[in-house]
């Protein structure tokens, strides 16, 4: 099976600094709620918990300045 979006794609995703069609190409996806989008949130989950890790550790750091 070949993943319609790549790990790029989808990191700009969850970035939040992929737009225009493709980014509504993987809207469209996630909200079809069959398996197709539950694969694709579940690899786009992965992308966003490393946002919100790295981004939790930089308010961390920031605090303690």
């Amino acid at each position: 099976m070949t993943n319609k979006f790549t790990d790029k794609e989808l990191m700009a995703f969850a970035d939040k600094e992929s737009k225009g069609e493709r980014a509504m190409d993987i809207l469209s996806v996630l909200l079809q709620d069959n398996e197709e989008s539950k694969k694709l949130a579940k690899r786009l989950e992965v992308y966003t918990q490393t946002r919100n890790a790295l981004f939790a550790g930089l308010v961390e750091i920031h605090k303690k300045k």
